[in-house]
């Protein structure tokens, strides 16, 4: 076009007047090479040229439209900023007049609330992080200015006085612009990155992973890191619309006891409470209609008896295996002691089915209790004689100790090792509990246990 410009595609990185003012003379350019095009061509047929000129005048309406969308992110990021400013400055004010009246009623004697009403605080909602994800997002990422971020939200507030650390907290948190993420390990930019309950970051990538592993994994759910929830409402944002339709579903399954699935093989959907009369379930997917009792084809008066179930429950009892009380699935014990904690999160004893800690059986198997031993000593430099028997008798007394560990004292153990929980065979590294000996990959020891 004859434009030593720089392309459209680096506008992204040059301010605002600059982009503007490049715009306006990619504009003119064009009118010019409209106006010289004009009459060249055949009557109501455009040339080449024609159509390419009105191709790159569109893109540059386009461009146009983008750059006053995000002066107008910019401003409405700067007006929240500095509206957050004064937001907690009047909350404080609130507060400290509301204690101060507390005071007062007591000391005159007055019969007042037994309680200072609970003080409202505008951090909850507009905290630092988020602050500063706006920044980062809408203002640190498009201009040079490195102190924009620090001068909005001081702005409106000039004589506000502020603590050495508040403001190194606050400048600090305005530069970090990228964060590193505990699941994937990479760092990402700050506005993709969330902060869970615990306290660690996750990328939106891993969020949406984790959301999704949760909807067909059950033990993954709710979704949750260090054993504290992800809180739904706070993570949207960073979730498809088709993710959260289908994380809806599965919440409304995965939080219903004694599940009735569709009994037509092909299908097997799950049938919510609201699609069940009486003992007849019916599958909105495909119109089947199964019994709530037997889980077989729905039919008339008495549900007859079930040999198939039947049959399984047998085969069952001839295992050992045990079946959960609150969900009814089936539940077979690999390694450990008789304390079960189904994917349905319900807990019980392995050996009677009960719910844990309602009956007297044994907390161990003694067989299972020394194949677990020999399993955890095998790990460690093999010895002979005498001191691999005080090893066993060592792991026995520490797997009878700690059976209920909860698992908050891990290490990093290297080389190719399978965890024990999803039983996936990573090829470089795990973690193992300090305590019970437990070897757990890192969505495991976060999300799972």
């Amino acid at each position: 076009m004859g434009v030593d410009a720089p392309c459209l595609h680096e506008l992204d990185r040059i301010d605002d007047a600059t982009a503007s003012l490049i715009l306006q003379l990619h504009n003119r350019d064009v009118e010019e090479l409209l106006h010289a095009s004009k009459g060249k061509g055949r009557d109501g047929e455009p040339s080449d040229a024609d159509l390419a000129i009105a191709t790159y005048q569109k893109e540059l309406q386009e461009k146009n439209t983008v750059l006053a969308d995000q002066r107008l992110a910019r401003s409405l990021t700067q007006a929240v900023i500095s509206d957050a400013t004064l937001l907690r400055e009047s909350l404080a004010e609130e507060n400290a007049a509301t204690e101060d009246r507390a005071f007062a009623h007591r000391l005159a004697g007055i019969n007042a609330p037994s309680a200072v009403p609970e003080q409202r605080t505008a951090d909850y909602t507009l905290d630092d992080g988020f602050l500063a994800r706006l920044a980062a997002l809408y203002v640190s990422g498009c201009n040079d200015d490195s102190d924009t971020s620090e001068n909005m939200t001081n702005a409106n507030s000039p004589a506000a006085a502020e603590s050495s650390a508040r403001a190194a907290s606050r400048q600090k948190t305005s530069t970090a612009v990228h964060l590193q993420c505990t699941a994937c390990d990479m760092e990402k930019p700050l506005f993709n990155i969330f902060q869970t309950p615990c306290g660690h970051h996750y990328c939106q990538e891993c969020l949406q992973t984790l959301f999704e592993l949760s909807t067909t994994d059950e033990t993954l759910f709710p979704p949750r890191c260090c054993r504290q929830e992800i809180p739904l409402p706070s993570v949207k944002i960073y979730l498809s619309p088709a993710l959260l339709h289908k994380f809806a579903l599965k919440s409304i399954e995965f939080k219903t006891s004694d599940r009735t699935y569709c009994s037509r093989p092909a299908c097997s959907s799950f049938i919510a409470s609201v699609n069940i009369t009486g003992e007849r379930a019916t599958c909105t997917a495909c119109g089947t209609h199964t019994c709530t009792i037997c889980k077989n084809n729905a039919h008339d008066g008495d549900c007859p008896e079930d040999t198939a179930t039947q049959q399984l429950l047998e085969t069952a009892r001839e295992q050992g295996w045990q079946r959960c009380y609150n969900c009814r699935r089936l539940v077979e014990l690999d390694v450990g002691c008789n304390h079960m904690i189904c994917p349905c999160s319900a807990q019980f004893c392995y050996v009677c089915g009960e719910r844990w800690k309602t009956c007297p059986c044994d907390q161990w198997n003694e067989d299972r209790l020394m194949a677990r031993a020999n399993q955890v000593i095998a790990r460690d430099r093999p010895q002979g004689g005498v001191a691999r028997e005080r090893q066993v008798d060592q792991a026995v007394a520490n797997l009878r100790e700690r059976h209920n560990c909860i698992h908050e004292n891990w290490g990093y153990v290297s080389g190719s090792h399978r965890c024990e929980e999803c039983y996936f065979q990573l090829p470089r590294y795990i973690f193992e509990c300090r305590q019970c000996r437990m070897l757990a990959c890192q969505r495991c020891r976060r999300n799972r246990l």
